[in-house]
């Protein structure tokens, strides 16, 4: 379920919406878990809060998401993100990109661990109860006003 405060008429400039969304996924894992698991199904929810605003000098994105698993509430997740694109001048944007998250639902992690091979080729997962990500960068856009109109429901 989704609901945007700002009326459709506006959601090509500005949005602040609600997503909920509530399901079961099938996850059969490579090698056994750290929970003894080789295959199941597990139920979980989610919760996103996002806010974007399309102006003349650019976009601001933000976005707070919260999910959980039903069998086990500590198994939980809860990340923040960010994005600014200034426009510096027509076609050229700086952007700038940043996101932490707060890990606790990491049920796939393999029982024997890794090595340091598949830690560097990110080959298998490491345990950990925080991840963070920033970036900043300048993009260069042309062609129709039109290209980059999508509608926005559901989580892009």
């Amino acid at each position: 379920m989704e609901y945007n405060l700002f009326p459709y008429s506006q959601s090509t400039r500005r949005q602040f919406r609600f997503l909920y969304k509530a399901g079961s996924k099938h996850r059969r894992y490579e090698e056994t878990t750290i929970h003894g698991k080789d295959t199941e199904t597990l139920f979980e929810e989610s919760l996103t809060l996002s806010l974007e605003s399309k102006q003349p000098w650019g976009t601001v994105e933000t976005a707070l998401e919260g999910s959980h698993y039903f069998h086990d509430f500590a198994k939980n997740r809860l990340e923040l993100f960010g994005q600014l694109s200034l426009q510096l001048f027509k076609g050229v944007s700086l952007e700038l990109y940043g996101s932490f998250s707060l890990i606790h639902d990491q049920l796939s992690l393999p029982q024997g661990g890794a090595t340091p091979e598949e830690i560097l080729l990110r080959r298998k997962q490491l345990a950990t109860q925080y991840n963070y990500f920033g970036s900043l960068g300048l993009s260069y856009t042309f062609g129709s006003i039109y290209n980059n109109v999508v509608n926005p429901r559901f989580g892009n």
